[in-house]
């Protein structure tokens, strides 16, 4: 009776789990909770509509092929299935494995052109530059303004990224080699490696080869795996820290490989903390659960040893051992939790339901690239395997694995979608392994119809191959053309060995620049740029300069700015954005430009470029070779010049607005430069 009871409980739970998956995937997501914009909804609209005609028409044509030349089409399958049967497993793993190195590879170099082309990437890029030059952190610039960068910060006069350490000193083995872009696809080719290995001892040969190609055809982790971006290399150690845990609870050895769970957890906590958390409490209690306390007690003592140099990392950095960057930076407003975030909007559990049937949607969108919902035979898998006896022992913790991470960031207040739900990137193993599972589950059920299912997969795979994920690569190859460029090339061919590379930057940039110089915290600087006007901001920040220029104290002058973007961000000002050639920057549309701004926008007609790309090239304590700054006011410029005594002076930047134009490097005559007209501020007061 027991035994029945337990039965039926996790058939009921195994449909509850699909139901929720199916749930929240096609769950209306409100613009106003998730941010998602007019495009994406669209996209999304199409995709739907897309789905239920495929579905339709194909279902029709697949049966009816099955009921006219059904055992003819079992055949063609089954005889090709032999073949494939017939090749040995090493061989098909280590094929699909170089299969997929040499995919992400091409993809880095084609699609981001071996440069990194998200902020996180490249303050990570940074602190390896960091970790290369022997430290843990650098000697911070006097002048901030000129070098500081989006997740980089100052503290005890260092700077540093906000991120963890692991990621970036992975990248700083990159950068020893020359080529930080290898590191991405390597950990990706060995996770791939691990798929098929679990998915061998957990499920079966069939079942783990079907695994592995969903993992090697899946555009998203095609496209995460040739990115800088660190879920990759995450999902590399959760994935080993899984197959450790599934031969510690299934084979010999029982303690070697617990302690190797504790160390490849402890390997993921150094770059992404919650994702290792999340997974740690599942297999920690899988392992529990299946071989008593001794084991798990060994996981998680070889686990907190290794999470040391974690902690002496942060201790060092930061002053507090359990403080990361991410808090320092940012505040108590970055933790979990429902609060106000850094940005000053507030996070909730609507909002957050909202941000998670987001990301589940672009999941099911993005997963296998298939003309049907992909999370369709994830759902179909999860209430198959309830009743499954060759499943029972095993689905459970790979569900719980599928959910630990959703779960954990549903306390977490940012999302994107940034080459997919990058957020659920630890959730693509345990969904390939259940997919996979599912199919030859619900291939072995279907008797006589068992064509028709092979055939639906096959058109699937057809299209996802031959037109949604080249369609894809084309759209992203396309995105943000000027973070291809390699100022370093120029520098290189022009014989430039030493010198200061002024970078042409934005209006809005460069005033969020001179904010950081103020020592404007980074979330008063966000809130504020996101609801202030520029020409109010500039206004503010001339007159800052003026006083510390007629000799009022720094201190001073910081607070009085600090009281007057507070007032600002409180009067709810009647701002747009996308009005000028920088289109970040907000414009009140009821009082006309001075002429001080207007030569702001003026400079910015004839094109920009952005800085934050350039960073990680710099020496980390800017004291050596090629130095790129921003590019602000003459008089800062000279001053910042004036320290560099007998350094040669250069200019990087397009010839003009138009999106994706190269930006040049010539040498510059500081001489030539001039004060930009001045005219007092009339919006200095609210």
């Amino acid at each position: 009776m027991a035994s029945r009871l337990a039965a039926r409980a996790r058939q009921v739970a195994a449909l509850a789990i699909a139901l929720l998956l199916a749930g929240l995937c096609l769950l209306s997501v409100d613009s106003r909770f998730a941010g998602t914009s007019a495009a994406e909804a669209a996209l999304q609209a199409r995709e739907l509509e897309r789905w239920l005609l495929w579905l339709t028409i194909g279902t029709v044509v697949a049966l009816l092929v099955v009921a006219l030349w059904g055992k003819r089409v079992d055949g063609i399958f089954e005889k090709a299935l032999a073949r494939v049967a017939r090749v040995t497993d090493r061989t098909v793993a280590w094929g699909a494995d170089l299969l997929f190195l040499i995919a992400a590879l091409v993809l880095s170099r084609y699609l981001f052109a071996g440069n990194p082309h998200h902020v996180d990437s490249i303050a990570q890029l940074f602190q390896g530059r960091i970790f290369l030059s022997g430290g843990l952190t650098a000697p911070a610039p006097e002048r901030f303004e000129f070098f500081g960068a989006t997740h980089l910060l100052v503290s005890a006069g260092r700077w540093f990224s906000q991120y963890p350490p692991g990621h970036p000193a992975l990248l700083a083995v990159g950068l020893g080699l020359g080529a930080p872009w290898l590191i991405n696809p390597v950990f990706a080719a060995a996770t791939a490696v691990l798929v098929f290995a679990v998915g061998r001892q957990m499920l079966g040969p069939a079942e783990a080869r079907l695994a592995l190609v969903l993992l090697v055809i899946s555009p998203f982790a095609l496209f995460m795996s040739a990115s800088f971006m660190n879920h990759v290399t995450t999902l590399f150690f959760l994935t080993l820290a899984l197959y450790a845990a599934l031969r510690a609870t299934e084979g010999e050895r029982q303690l070697r490989w617990s302690a190797a769970l504790g160390l490849a957890l402890s390997a993921a906590a150094t770059i992404r903390p919650l994702d290792a958390a999340a997974w740690a409490l599942v297999l920690g209690v899988w392992l529990l659960l299946r071989r008593g306390w001794r084991p798990a007690a060994v996981a998680g003592a070889v686990c907190l040893l290794g999470l040391v140099p974690l902690l002496a990392y942060n201790g060092l950095t930061t002053g507090n051992p359990l403080r990361f960057g991410y808090s320092l930076l940012w505040g108590p407003g970055h933790g979990l939790g429902f609060h106000t975030d850094p940005w000053g909007q507030p996070f909730t559990p609507l909002k957050s339901l909202a941000l998670t049937a987001l990301d589940f949607r672009r999941l099911n969108v993005g997963l296998f690239a298939w003309p049907f919902p992909s999370v369709i035979v994830l759902a179909l898998a999860l209430a198959l395997a309830g009743s499954d006896r060759r499943l029972n022992r095993f689905w459970p913790p790979v569900a719980a694995l599928l959910l630990a991470v959703p779960l954990a960031y549903f306390f977490y207040w940012h999302r994107d979608g940034y080459l997919g739900p990058r957020f659920l990137y630890p959730s693509l193993v345990p969904a390939v392994l259940l997919t996979a599972a599912g199919i030859c589950s619900l291939d072995a059920r279907l008797g006589r119809w068992r064509p028709a299912l092979r055939l639906m997969l096959a058109a699937g795979l057809a299209s996802a191959l031959a037109m949604e994920l080249p369609a894809r690569t084309g759209y992203l190859s396309g995105l943000e053309p000027e973070l291809k460029f390699h100022p370093e090339v120029l520098a290189r061919d022009a014989g430039i060995r030493q010198g200061i590379v002024f970078v042409k930057t934005g209006w809005g940039n460069r005033l969020v620049a001179r904010l950081w110089g103020w020592g404007i915290s980074a979330p008063e600087v966000e809130r504020t740029y996101r609801v202030v006007d520029g020409c109010r901001l500039q206004g503010a920040l001339d007159r800052a300069d003026s006083a510390a220029a007629a000799g009022v104290d720094s201190a001073v002058v910081r607070d009085t700015l600090r009281v007057q973007l507070a007032v600002w961000r409180g009067l709810g000002l009647p701002v747009v954005r996308g009005l000028l050639p920088d289109a970040s920057v907000r414009v009140d549309t009821t009082v006309a430009l001075d002429r001080r701004c207007a030569a702001e926008v003026r400079a910015d007609a004839s094109g920009f470029t952005h800085y934050g790309p350039l960073v990680w090239r710099n020496d980390p304590g800017l004291r050596h070779g090629v130095i790129y700054s921003r590019m602000l006011e003459p008089q800062r410029n000279r001053e910042l010049l004036a320290s560099y005594p007998g350094w040669d002076s250069f200019l990087y930047a397009p010839q003009s607005r138009e999106r994706g134009t190269r930006p040049q490097l010539r040498r510059l005559d500081p001489r030539q430069w001039e004060a930009p007209a001045a005219e007092s501020d009339k919006r200095g007061s609210p």
